[in-house]
């Protein structure tokens, strides 16, 4: 298993993603499936 992201790791990740001109939700969207976690959608809220 992968060791967690630190804060500052994180933070590097989304400055590097900026540098490249990948638009901010995209690199939330990447960060989000290196971390493994998922936005639930409606349908599993409501439940």
């Amino acid at each position: 298993m992968c060791e967690p992201m630190t804060k500052e790791e994180m933070q590097r990740f989304l400055i590097e993603e900026a540098e490249k001109g990948i638009p901010e939700m995209e690199a939330y969207r990447s960060l989000m499936r290196i971390l493994g976690v998922e936005y639930p959608n409606k349908k599993e809220t409501t439940k």
